[in-house]
């Protein structure tokens, strides 16, 4: 099953103020974010993950190539390390859930030998788009190298991985970034304690908690570099995956909602919704009478214990909390749904709402014409005050064991169903491939 091997990371060198250099995940960098972290440092990680697109590029000077030749430099220039011995790193992040509580999520980086989907190694939980996929692949060929590590969950009801990695020595990083998250980084080299990892997990499949898309990126440079190797290497570092690793388990593990803004639809009549919904005996509409984003947050959380629900809110209209009482048998659902994504807020949101009563078809809603996504309850809470945000769905979220089932059942869940908290840091580590 799950063969996982330590690796020698590039690191950025002890003279490089750390802090200033690591980003989110480049997938949650909006063009702000991305103009702010070039300037916050000559080094932060952006230009490698992200760099800027120009007008003057060409096929041979652009955004790839500029990654390359950026991950060369700071490399002979000591700016980033390669580590001497392969390691497992263990890593803590220590932060505040959405209620203010202080959690913290343990985890380790490792590499894992690739799998396709079908051999049930490596089980995974949501469709991925085209074109993300495209411009991962294009900077792993420039850079021969895994910039960001796939978030892989694992089950471990003893917590033994834990207690094989958990280290006394020195750190070699520890950080907090702006949104006041805590990350902890330590090596082990000890081969007693790899040997655990690798033992525990040999028998194991893993599940994609986030990043479908740097996985399935990863499967098709694989292939790549298969196409011009001078001969077969199993063990070739294009064969295995940056990863971290979670026990799914983990009192630290924080799976926040993602909540959806509908806008610029042709026809849309919230009150003709909420009259759909409210013929079909699946539904029960509540209109709530405060207007506190606290009453909906608690409003949405206790629903959510006994039902599928989410409250639909749209500008200068009552607010309607919504309830699933139905079965899993219903119409409202595709045939080819499974039973384990049938019994998700999101399933019943995305199928039974936006298709079958707003007309966004999946590759409408994949395309996201008509649809945005929002991570803070707070946020999409004030969507409501632009006349433009036609519908907003505030969401709970997704529970852990429910992404476990619809994993091991085989089913996808609609895009953005999951939101991991915090990100895995980018420029923590770098894999080369």
């Amino acid at each position: 099953m799950a063969d996982i091997r330590p690796f020698r990371a590039i690191r950025y060198s002890d003279s490089v103020s750390i802090d200033d250099a690591v980003t989110p995940p480049y997938d949650v960098i909006n063009a702000d974010q991305q103009r702010a972290f070039y300037e916050q440092s000559p080094e932060n990680f952006v230009r490698i993950d992200l760099g800027v697109q120009q007008e003057s590029d060409t096929h041979e000077n652009n955004r790839y190539t500029r990654a390359r030749q950026t991950l060369m430099d700071w490399l002979a220039e000591g700016i980033l390390e390669l580590d001497k011995e392969p390691c497992i790193y263990y890593h803590e992040q220590t932060f505040q859930n959405e209620s203010g509580e202080e959690m913290k999520r343990k985890g380790f980086f490792a590499t894992l030998r690739l799998a396709d989907y079908e051999e049930g190694i490596v089980l995974p939980h949501e469709r991925t788009l085209k074109g993300p996929k495209i411009d991962r692949l294009n900077l792993m060929k420039e850079t021969e190298c895994h910039l960001s590590p796939v978030f892989f969950l694992y089950d471990d009801p003893e917590g033994e991985v834990d207690k094989a990695l958990a280290s006394t020595q020195k750190p070699v990083a520890d950080l907090k970034t702006k949104d006041g998250v805590r990350h902890v980084l330590w090596k082990v080299s000890s081969p007693e304690a790899i040997e655990k990892v690798q033992n525990f997990l040999k028998d194991e499949a893993v599940l994609i908690a986030d990043g479908h898309h740097r996985y399935e990126t990863a499967l098709a440079y694989r292939q790549h570099r298969r196409n011009y190797a001078v001969e077969e290497n199993s063990n070739a570092p294009y064969e295995f995956a940056l990863g971290f690793f979670v026990n799914f388990r983990d009192p630290g593990l924080a799976v926040f909602g993602t909540h959806r803004v509908v806008h610029h639809l042709e026809g849309f009549d919230f009150d003709a919704i909420l009259t759909r919904i409210s013929e079909r005996s699946e539904f029960q509409i509540e209109i709530l009478e405060s207007d506190s984003v606290e009453d909906f947050r608690d409003a949405v959380t206790q629903a959510g214990e006994k039902h599928p629900s989410f409250i639909l809110l749209s500008p200068g209209k009552e607010a309607c909390l919504i309830r699933y009482v139905g079965t899993s048998d219903s119409d409202l659902f595709d045939d080819d749904t499974p039973e384990d994504v049938r019994v998700l807020d999101v399933a019943i949101l995305h199928e039974g709402i936006f298709d079958r009563m707003l007309g966004l078809s999946k590759s409408v809603q994949e395309a996201k014409t008509n649809l945005k996504y929002i991570k803070g309850f707070d946020e999409a809470y004030a969507m409501r005050k632009n006349d433009e945000n036609q519908l907003i769905v505030l969401m709970n979220a997704t529970k852990i064991e429910q992404v476990n089932a619809v994993c091991r059942s085989g089913g996808k869940m609609p895009q953005k169903s999951t939101f991991f908290y915090p990100k895995v840091l980018s420029g923590l580590l770098v894999n080369p491939a």
